[in-house]
C-alpha cells in the first residue's frame, strides 16, 4: 500500500458533517517520527510498522478563520492506525 492510497482511504472515511473535508490526497500530510510521508512511497518504505498501532499526525492546510465565531480552528489531528 502506498502513502497516497492510505490518504485516499482516510479521506473516503472522513466524517461528512465535518467543517473541513479534504478533497484530495494533496490536501493532507501524514507525519510520523518527524518526517512527512511521501505519497509515492509504500508504507514499508516509510518505515510504518505492520500489525501494530502507529501514531500518525494528520496535517491539513494552514488554519483558517471560523466564519461564525471569528476564531481560528485547529487543522491538525493525531490518528492511530493499524497497518494490516
Amino acid at each position: 500500500m502506498t502513502v497516497s492510497s492510505l490518504k485516499e482511504k482516510i479521506i473516503s472515511q472522513w466524517p461528512k458533517d465535518s467543517e473541513y473535508i479534504p478533497l484530495s490526497v494533496n490536501d493532507v500530510k501524514l507525519i510520523t517520527a518527524g518526517k512527512i510521508l511521501d505519497n509515492n512511497r509504500t508504507l514499508a518504505e516509510s518505515r510504518l510498522p505492520v500489525g501494530v498501532i502507529s501514531t500518525v499526525h494528520l496535517l491539513f492546510p494552514p488554519p483558517t478563520l471560523h466564519k461564525k465565531s471569528g476564531t481560528f480552528f485547529n487543522t491538525s489531528v493525531y490518528i492511530y492506525l493499524i497497518i494490516p
